[in-house]
């Protein structure tokens, strides 16, 4: 069988597609996680500082 013009063409069409859905899957998998792990570290940090553990490590003066 002899490859056709076009067979070639649909082929790097599909290898450009498939790097361009890889670079999709990091933005939209790796960022949006990376942000929420960094909220919810951030909030336990928050209540951390704020409430009893505060409390325990010094950090705040116990209440009356």
């Amino acid at each position: 069988m002899t490859m056709i013009f076009a067979d070639n063409w649909a082929r790097v069409f599909v290898v450009i597609t498939f790097l361009g859905f890889g670079e999709a899957q990091i933005i939209g998998g790796i960022v949006p996680n990376m942000i929420a792990f960094g909220l919810f570290v951030g909030a336990i940090g928050y209540f951390a500082l704020t409430g009893k553990m505060a409390e325990m490590f010094g950090l705040k003066k116990p209440s009356k």
